[in-house]
């Protein structure tokens, strides 16, 4: 079957969702050589990786993963794709602290640093917290407080089979397109930052596919993979299994437009610094594109009624200390 399918991608054809579900499932149990791998992984860029792929591939390496159900099914996420080379502070992450803080149940996937200086695994770290838990740590700690942290290589060790064809292409495949849809905890509802525009009308209709409940694609114009502070962000909402397209900007929620100087972090460290001077009220870029992507994470959790709703509590929440509250929270019973 692989190597029918490699003929087929030097032909240039697209794989249909069988063909794709059969060589992913081929390749996440071991049944693949190293070199095999890559040939198909360089061959797929080379074609161009479409929709019903990546909804393929998403659908067995979920079924590959350690997935397990948690709360009542309402929990959302906040892992987009990363890979956009520019080395911001932690913003998905800080944001689903202050949206938990409002009452958003999240189930935060992610790992550590790959493109960038700081990933949510290397932030949480510097933060104290412990990140390697089973199954019922991970319960017990949603249970208590309402946000978890789910460390990717901990739920998707089928990940070992592509690691070696991955390192020697060094460069982005379609294995970076998978992460943000594959929550071992199926998430339903999302805020998925995409490092490509292109991206945003492909992602909402996997997320479509994989029935998704309501889903932010966000992409920067200024690169970012969140919803920046420096000018518009594009957006691919899926609600009500209906995909609309707009654009928002930090003036339509009243805020000033800032630099991306103002928003780089150089590692975990100085990353937790600025996030705590949001925390603890301090006004600043960081402090509003945090309050940006925590809103839309309220909106997608049905906690408001609108990301300007969103936001204007994200800054409630951040200014009175809960946001703050609930990091010290999960640091605490996380290392319990």
């Amino acid at each position: 079957m692989i190597i029918s399918i490699i003929e087929k991608l030097e032909a240039q054809q697209h794989l249909d969702s069988n063909e794709m579900e059969v060589v992913m499932q081929s390749i996440m149990t071991g049944e693949v050589a190293d070199e095999v791998i890559e040939k198909f992984l360089i061959l797929l860029n080379k074609k161009g990786i479409q929709e019903t792929e990546i909804t393929a591939a998403a659908k067995v390496m979920k079924l590959n993963s350690l997935q397990f159900d948690i709360g009542d099914g309402n929990h959302i996420d906040t892992c987009g794709t990363g890979g956009t080379g520019i080395h911001t502070f932690n913003c998905s992450t800080a944001s689903s602290f202050v949206a938990a803080a409002g009452g958003a149940k999240i189930t935060k996937h992610g790992n550590k640093a790959i493109s960038s200086k700081s990933g949510s695994a290397d932030f949480l770290t510097q933060a104290g917290a412990n990140i390697n838990h089973d199954r019922e740590k991970l319960e017990a700690i949603f249970n208590n407080i309402g946000f978890v942290f789910l460390f990717a290589p901990l739920h998707h060790q089928s990940m070992k089979y592509v690691m070696s064809a991955r390192q020697r292409i060094g460069k982005k495949t379609i294995f970076n397109l998978l992460g943000p849809h594959t929550n071992p905890c199926n998430a339903k509802r999302q805020v998925l930052g995409v490092y490509d525009k292109s991206l945003l009308k492909t992602f909402s209709h996997v997320a479509k596919s994989l029935e998704m409940e309501h889903v932010l694609i966000v992409h920067g114009e200024d690169g970012l993979d969140e919803i920046t502070i420096t000018g518009p962000t594009n957006i691919s909402e899926l609600k009500d299994n209906k995909i609309k397209e707009y654009n928002i900007s930090p003036s339509n929620f009243g805020l000033k437009e800032s630099s991306l100087k103002t928003i780089f972090a150089k590692d975990p460290e100085e990353s937790l610094l600025r996030v705590n001077e949001a925390f603890s009220g301090e006004r600043s870029a960081i402090q509003d594109m945090i309050a940006l992507n925590a809103g839309s994470a309220l909106y997608v959790a049905g906690s408001v009624r609108s990301i300007d709703e969103g936001v204007e509590l994200a800054f409630d929440l951040m200014n009175n200390g809960k946001a703050a509250k609930k990091l010290a929270s999960y640091v605490t019973i996380s290392n319990n």
